[in-house]
């Protein structure tokens, strides 16, 4: 609920910046984490009839995309990296609990940011555990690549949606 608020109190200040309507988080087939081979999503998810990595992600990130492949979506929260997932995924898509990152890529898109516009603004790096978000001077955050594991905890937090997720390795 503090989320909408605070998008909406931002909502004028990027109808000036030029922004479109704010829309979902641009995520284009981000997968759960656990997996070292992406082919396995698309060989085995379909034909899974538990979906039982739906049902076992605490933090209800976890859907099923139109060709029953697991996708991640990080409109409402970020990934805590439980094992919860992995722990229930019985075709073991999901079976490398050493990986601990999603192979995603984030960015900032500053043309949204309205740090980059001269606003004061923290609101992504506030909640990122992984201190992956780097602001030079007050006004210009930039996420470190080496540090950031793409959980997602940032995107929902921003007041502009300036939060941009794509896949890194997906076949």
């Amino acid at each position: 609920m503090i989320d909408r608020k605070r998008r909406s109190l931002f909502a004028p200040l990027g109808a000036l910046l030029g922004e479109q309507e704010a829309t979902e988080i641009d995520s284009v087939a981000i997968r759960p984490p656990y997996n070292t081979d992406t082919s396995l999503f698309h060989m085995l998810c379909p034909s899974c009839e538990a979906k039982s990595c739906v049902k076992a992600c605490e933090e209800e990130i976890i859907s099923v995309d139109p060709s029953g492949i697991p996708t991640l979506d990080f409109s409402t929260r970020g990934c805590t990296f439980c094992d919860a997932c992995a722990d229930a995924c019985t075709l073991g898509v999901l079976s490398d609990k050493t990986i601990n990152c999603i192979q995603a890529k984030v960015e900032i898109d500053i043309l949204k940011c309205i740090a980059w516009h001269g606003v004061l603004c923290s609101s992504c790096k506030d909640p990122c555990q992984d201190d992956a978000i780097a602001f030079l001077g007050l006004f210009r955050p930039e996420i470190e690549d080496a540090k950031c594991t793409a959980c997602g905890w940032c995107a929902h937090v921003c007041p502009a949606d300036a939060i941009i997720f794509t896949n890194k390795g997906e076949a």
